[in-house]
């Protein structure tokens, strides 16, 4: 029962949408729970409708909700702006930490100062988020500049698309919604990528 959690130092980095998009992409695969702990409840809101092929349950429910039901994969939607003992404390509880970060000076800013407080032996990933579609290159440009940091970085970002504001309004993987399928494709050539990370 693979864990991953989304965590930021700064907030609205598409934390809940790659929880969300994550979740879509893993239903297929198994039964999949969001637990989203985050006090804004952006996931339980996008879930409300029932459109989801999946469960989202706030952190006070999991514990129970995985007692009676066993799930393949768990993703959690953490709070934004942790401390580091929290920042540790996620890290360690996971089997995979997803760090989104749109290719912006404030948003890297804040996942280099969150890398700082990540334990050394910590399993984590940057996913770019937000990325201005072509013929822009800021997300070219915030990867190749990651990289050469030695950052863990996805090599794919998740471009920004009209989509996902449609998904969240009716409550459907992004996919489900006119003009989807293009972003969704971000995400199903990433899952690989996802799935060995998830090893280590």
């Amino acid at each position: 029962m693979p864990i991953i959690s989304l965590s930021s130092f700064k907030g609205g980095v598409s934390k809940t949408t790659s929880a969300i998009c994550l979740a879509s992409l893993f239903c297929s695969d198994g039964a999949t729970l969001v637990i989203d702990a985050d006090p804004n409840r952006s996931a339980t809101t996008w879930s409300r409708p029932g459109g989801l092929p999946f469960q989202v349950c706030g952190e006070k429910e999991a514990a129970k909700l995985m007692r009676q039901q066993s799930f393949e994969f768990i993703i959690f939607d953490t709070p934004a702006r942790p401390n580091d003992v929290e920042v540790e404390e996620l890290a360690r509880g996971c089997d995979l930490l997803v760090v989104p970060t749109p290719p912006d000076l404030l948003g890297i800013d804040a996942m280099a100062l969150m890398a700082k407080s990540l334990p050394a032996d910590a399993n984590w990933r940057v996913l770019l988020s937000m990325v201005p579609p072509p013929p822009q290159k800021d997300g070219l440009e915030a990867m190749e500049a990651l990289k050469a940091q030695g950052y863990p970085v996805f090599s794919r970002g998740i471009r920004l698309y009209k989509a996902y504001k449609d998904a969240v309004t009716l409550g459907v993987p992004v996919h489900k919604v006119k003009g989807g399928k293009v972003a969704w494709r971000d995400w199903t050539e990433l899952k690989k990528e996802v799935l060995q990370a998830i090893q280590g």
